[in-house]
């Protein structure tokens, strides 16, 4: 070895060690660390599994929801296209009636609920519309 020591003095080539030490490291206790390293991949295969698992319940409910959307969209579809414009027939139908005496009170009343319970469905079937939407929302953007 040569060049400038710890002591700030130069050494030269020349021969001033006696002595040297090699060392070698041979592990002991390799089982725990094989132990170990089974538990890492262990857990790892697990974590895996539970990802796949999640994955598919996640692509399940998606589906679900894009199934409700589709079916909620064709009921407000119905309502908006032939509902609505029965529930306005049965109501001025039935308002022309009960004017003219052709219809009691009470037929007038049934009628009119009758309009009335359309109308109502088409709303619930709206508001679910939009539930559905937003949960579809909540899919693609999580």
């Amino acid at each position: 070895m040569r060049g400038t020591g710890a002591d700030n003095v130069f050494y030269d080539g020349s021969a001033r060690f006696q002595s040297g030490q090699i060392g070698l490291g041979i592990p002991l206790f390799y089982g725990s660390q094989k132990a170990r390293i089974n538990a890492s991949k262990s857990i790892q295969k697990i974590t895996e599994t539970n990802y796949l698992v999640g994955l598919q319940q996640f692509n399940n409910e998606y589906q679900k929801a894009i199934s409700q959307y589709l079916n909620l969209s064709k009921s407000v579809d119905y309502y908006e296209q032939t509902g609505l414009t029965n529930a306005r027939l049965i109501s001025d139908t039935a308002n022309k009636q009960f004017a003219n005496g052709g219809i009691n009170y009470l037929e007038w009343v049934m009628l009119t609920n009758q309009a009335i319970s359309l109308r109502n469905e088409y709303l619930i079937a709206v508001n679910n519309l939009n539930e559905s939407i937003i949960q579809l929302n909540y899919f693609i953007y999580k």
